[in-house]
């Protein structure tokens, strides 16, 4: 199947790759562009624990600083990917990580006292308020915006051509905020129809049921919210030159 794969770049060319492996053909359209944004770095340095809510996160601060100061601090992860690179930035000790924020806040609940101060290290945009729950269970923490996503204006022109044309069978979507853009494009391009009809393939039920004032047709979400899950979902599908999954 020829898949859409809105992912920020680098991550969209990696998707792509291991798509390719599974014999599956990627149409790359990232939604969203990386920014890092300036920021005071104090608070991390003074931290008792950091809170890394995406990948994305540590991607910014290992561009932005130098981190040998920092590393001996416990930190928590949103994400198996966010541990990965949480851990090749050099990261001695991840207190907790969790497949989604409102799992992280009770693990970190659980784990940290009052008494610490804690900084959560994320993007301009956040999904669920991290920050204000553990702020309501008696914890201390600062919020340090590191970075931003840029939204697409427009899909690339050979793109929606190919959409138009119904020579894409799915897309791939792993937040709620790249479905909301997708669909708003979808609208902007007339392409409402076409895209009603495609495959979604969708990191989670939070990115699903951003879908529903398209009406699509055919939404699979991954069984847990992380991207091992969604290729092995993917992993059924017919390779290219079989019969398109309808």
């Amino acid at each position: 199947m020829r898949l859409l794969v809105t992912r920020p770049e680098p991550d969209a060319a990696a998707l792509a790759e291991e798509l390719r492996n599974l014999g599956q053909e990627a149409v790359l359209q990232p939604l969203l562009e990386f920014h890092v944004l300036h920021f005071d770095p104090v608070p991390i340095r003074s931290a008792d624990g950091i809170i890394f809510t995406s990948r994305n996160a540590v991607r910014a601060l290992r561009e932005k600083l130098d981190l040998g100061g920092i590393r001996d601090c416990p930190v928590f992860c949103v994400g198996s990917e966010t541990e990965r690179h949480a851990r090749e930035a050099g990261f001695k000790t991840i207190a907790a990580t969790a497949g989604t924020a409102e799992e992280l806040a009770a693990k970190i609940v659980a784990a940290a006292g009052p008494h610490l101060a804690l900084v959560q290290v994320t993007g301009e945009h956040q999904a669920f308020d991290l920050a204000g729950t553990l702020t309501r269970e008696g914890l201390s923490i600062r919020t340090l915006s590191v970075y931003s996503m840029q939204e697409r204006d427009a899909f690339d022109s050979d793109v929606a051509g190919e959409l138009r044309g119904g020579n894409i069978g799915g897309a791939i979507l792993m937040s709620p905020r790249t479905a909301e853009i997708f669909i708003g494009l979808c609208h902007r391009h007339g392409l409402l129809q076409s895209a009603k009809l495609l495959h979604y393939f969708c990191l989670a039920s939070s990115v699903a049921n951003r879908l529903k004032p398209l009406e699509p047709i055919y939404v699979h979400v991954a069984q847990r919210p992380n991207r091992a899950a969604l290729l092995e979902l993917l992993s059924f599908l017919p390779t290219r030159g079989q019969d398109r999954v309808r």
